[in-house]
C-alpha cells in the first residue's frame, strides 16, 4: 500500500469487538463534522482496527477510517479539543490478509485467521513484520448489512525486505 492518512482513536476494552463500537462512534463523529472547521467528509471503507501486540486484558484497540486522498496532513480538518481522535500518516507497507464473511469476529476467530495468514507466509518463505500487529478490516455498513453479507479481513504486515528478496 502507498502512504495514506487515517483518522484514529484508541479504545481500552476486553476485546476488539467491544472496542469497535465506541471507536467507530468517535471516529465517525470526526468524519461527519465534529472537527475544525466543521467539515463533513465522505465515509470510507473499510473500518480499520488494530490490536496492541503486547496483548493483555483490557487491551488497546485502535479504530480508524482512511481519509479521502484529497486530504493531506496540512488540509485534513483538525479534531475538536477534547476529542480522542488524531489524524496520522501510515507509511507504505505490504500486507498479507485473509478474507471471510460474517459478523464482526470474536478474538478467537481473529486469532485463528491470523494464524492461517502466518502459516501461508511461512509456506511462501516470507516473514511477518516484527511489530506483531494484527489488523482487522470491516467492509460493510454495520447498521444495515446482514451478517452473512459482511466482508472481514485479518491481516499482518509483511517484512518488506523478505518480500523484495522473493520478488527478485
Amino acid at each position: 500500500y502507498s502512504p495514506y492518512l487515517i483518522a484514529e482513536t484508541s479504545v481500552r476494552a476486553d476485546s476488539m469487538r467491544e472496542a469497535s463500537g465506541k471507536g467507530f462512534r468517535e471516529v465517525a463523529g470526526y468524519v461527519f463534522g465534529k472537527n475544525r472547521p466543521a467539515t463533513k467528509m465522505a465515509m470510507t471503507a473499510p473500518v480499520r482496527m488494530s490490536s496492541d501486540p503486547r496483548g493483555g486484558v483490557p487491551s488497546t484497540t485502535r479504530v480508524s477510517f482512511v481519509l479521502e486522498k484529497s486530504y493531506s496532513r496540512r488540509t485534513a480538518p483538525a479534531p475538536l479539543r477534547g476529542q480522542d481522535v488524531r489524524v496520522r500518516s501510515v507509511a507504505p507497507h505490504l500486507l498479507a490478509a485473509r478474507s471471510f464473511s460474517g459478523p464482526p469476529p470474536s478474538e478467537k476467530r481473529v486469532s485463528s485467521e491470523r494464524q492461517r495468514v502466518l502459516d501461508a507466509l511461512s509456506a511462501a518463505g516470507l516473514r511477518p513484520a516484527s511489530d506483531g500487529e494484527t489488523l482487522l478490516y470491516g467492509y460493510h455498513d454495520p447498521f444495515i448489512t446482514p451478517s452473512f453479507m459482511r466482508k472481514n479481513e485479518v491481516a499482518v504486515r509483511v517484512e518488506d525486505s523478505a518480500a523484495e528478496v522473493r520478488a527478485s
